[in-house]
């Protein structure tokens, strides 16, 4: 074993036996395994051993980045506290009695602020698409779980995402806050029954991610999809491939406009070196072609 390999091992042994992992592996549904998926929930839930190795570091990457923030926020502002420094343990108890406990990443007890940290692969999608389903259940459980054990007021609490960019393309963060929605916690409450009542009756739940997505990313995936049928030609419904699609679709007529604007901005431009506005141009002769090429850039 040479030493990436060894470093690799280093990182899956750490977090084969981190406390998520320990967790998922012994049954007990967190947080973040609420608004996902209904079967991968149920599977969990039953103690199933995962079947499939799916990428992980990207979320390694993510959990770094968790630790390197939080711990500049400790010494910044000492009154909040933070997952990865304070393990704040946060249980919520759902209408029907289900509970539901985490660590939330910051809670900042005189603002009545709960925030939960993302990190993601460039803004695009965000900026597009917003707080996923997942994302607003798992800091509304965080939320709900400081409500009832240490009463805050529910007209005062804040739930948010802070996004950051794990590519390093992008310097600033999204944050997206808004008030602490009640009415969220019965459809919450309505997911965590559905995957209940699969795991009492051992029937499967719903499997609310498309199977080629599954494939890339779940660690069950053989164990839930490995013995049905499958077709080339399928109807999918699901939210966020219906929001790709759109978003393609968009992004696709926007390239083209993007690319006749350019072309005519060029047209105009010809011959012109110098500062324009705020940038500077400049036309440059290729070789051996002879063709030339236009650079623009912001003019220091």
């Amino acid at each position: 074993m040479n030493i990436a390999e060894q470093v690799k091992a280093a990182l899956n042994n750490q977090d084969h036996y981190s406390p998520r992992a320990i967790q998922s592996r012994e049954g007990i549904l967190g947080p973040s395994d609420i608004g996902f998926c209904r079967q991968k929930a149920t599977l969990t839930a039953k103690g199933t051993q995962a079947t499939d190795v799916v990428p992980m570091w990207a979320a390694q990457i993510g959990t770094a980045m968790h630790n390197y923030v939080e711990a500049a926020l400790h010494d910044m502002y000492p009154s909040w506290k933070l997952g990865s420094i304070h393990d704040m343990y946060v249980r919520a108890t759902l209408p029907s009695g289900a509970e539901i406990g985490g660590h939330p990443d910051i809670v900042i007890a005189d603002e009545k602020t709960i925030i939960d940290i993302k990190t993601v692969n460039g803004f695009s999608w965000v900026r597009r698409a917003g707080v996923s389903d997942s994302h607003k259940y798992q800091r509304h459980l965080y939320a709900l779980g400081m409500i009832q054990q240490y009463g805050w007021d529910p007209g005062e609490t804040k739930v948010g995402n802070l996004y950051m960019d794990r590519s390093g393309a992008e310097d600033d963060f999204i944050l997206e806050m808004e008030p602490f929605d009640p009415s969220l916690t019965y459809e919450i409450d309505n997911w965590v029954q559905d995957v209940i009542y699969a795991v009492e009756n051992n029937e499967d739940a719903s499997r609310d991610i498309a199977a080629p997505v599954c494939e890339r990313i779940c660690s069950f995936y053989t164990v839930c999809r490995g013995g049905l049928e499958t077709s080339e030609e399928e109807n999918y419904t699901e939210d966020g491939l219906v929001q790709a699609v759109a978003a393609y679709v968009d992004a696709r007529a926007a390239e083209k406009e993007a690319k006749a604007l350019k072309t005519e901005a060029q047209s105009r431009l010809r011959g012109v070196n110098g500062t324009v506005g705020d940038h500077q141009v400049r036309w440059t002769t290729m070789q051996p072609s002879g063709n030339l090429r236009m650079d623009v850039r912001k003019a220091r």
